[in-house]
């Protein structure tokens, strides 16, 4: 039998990498946040690719498809209200092309805009042959709405219809996870990994997963197979460093360990609220309070409109008792 070729694809997460990216969401909003980009390989040459794609569309303007790689690598820099415009302009000009559809509709919830998402996501509802690629946009339309429990049935139906498919099982247990369904969610993500046993995203996910559920010696193993495939991704090291932290392993040649993940992490992301919130924790944990009070105060004066960085900051106020830097 002849499978169809629409296939949702909303995650080539096999062979990817998790990238951190700053990302100012607007001018009016100054807003910033701090995002972990999932890329089939490290951009680079960013910059001199922006100038002569932008130079590219700019003298041939009812093109689509170098207008098409200007929009991702605008997502992949971080410059999302840009990327969506381009996005924009691209469905305008190829209605018929869901996947982008889809993308600008994912980027669009992920700031926020679950307005806009939902017309565009409407408007690939009907583009869609396949009934797995409809129940799994359904399912993003209800998350968008706020409904996770309909959400949840509309891609155990695309799962359902198309098991083959790891992007289905994915938001699945992403949503699982946000209800709290750990089990459930790990029964998702396992989905997954028997379909592509070194799936980073997939193990990725289940580590947080087993932790939640208490499994965690199997988490552990999960977390070292990560290791193995991709031993300087982000997302890896800043859960590897977690778990050394809850271990308290911050003294003596253990000690000396952690602290160069602490700088590995960094080197990564040092725009990352949680990457500093890790550093702070490590002095915690070694006794050095003032030090770790330092971290975080110093980090959301760098980055006053981050969101994330404020909530560390307060709570580590919150722990020492300064009541008033809480308010």
């Amino acid at each position: 039998m002849k499978k169809s070729k629409e296939r949702v694809s909303l995650a080539k997460i096999s062979a990817s990498v998790f990238t951190p990216c700053l990302v100012k969401l607007s001018q009016s909003s100054k807003v910033e946040l701090n995002v972990q980009l999932v890329l089939e390989k490290k951009p680079t040459r960013q910059q001199q690719k922006l100038k002569t794609l932008t130079k590219y569309v700019q003298q041939y303007p009812s093109g689509w498809k170098k207008r098409l790689e200007l929009a991702d690598l605008l997502y992949e820099s971080g410059n999302w209200e840009l990327a969506v415009e381009e996005y924009h302009q691209v469905i305008e000009r190829q209605p018929q092309l869901i996947q982008v559809g889809l993308k600008l509709g994912k980027l669009l919830q992920l700031m926020g805009r679950v307005t806009e998402a939902i017309k565009i996501y409407d408007k690939a509802l009907p583009l869609s042959s396949n009934f797995a690629t409809g129940h799994h946009i359904q399912g993003l339309i209800e998350v968008c709405r706020s409904h996770p429990d309909k959400a949840v049935k509309m891609f155990e139906k695309a799962a359902s219809s198309e098991p083959e498919n790891p992007s289905h099982w994915l938001a699945l247990g992403r949503v699982q996870m946000e209800l709290n369904n750990a089990e459930a969610a790990l029964r998702a993500f396992e989905q997954i990994l028997s379909i592509q046993p070194d799936d980073i995203v997939a193990l990725i996910h289940s580590y947080d997963a087993l932790l939640a559920v208490g499994h965690f010696q199997e988490a552990e193993l999960r977390l070292s197979r990560a290791e193995e495939l991709v031993p300087d991704d982000y997302s890896v090291l800043k859960r590897r460093l977690a778990y050394r932290c809850r271990m308290k392993l911050v003294l003596g040649e253990e000690g000396k360990q952690t602290k160069k993940m602490v700088n590995a992490v960094l080197k990564l992301a040092p725009h990352s609220a949680d990457a500093h919130q890790l550093k702070a924790e490590y002095y915690r944990l070694r006794g050095e309070s003032a030090k770790s009070v330092a971290i975080l105060k110093k980090f959301t004066e760098e980055y006053p409109n981050n969101p994330n960085g404020r909530c560390y900051y307060t709570r580590c106020l919150s722990d020492i008792g300064k009541n008033q830097g809480v308010a």
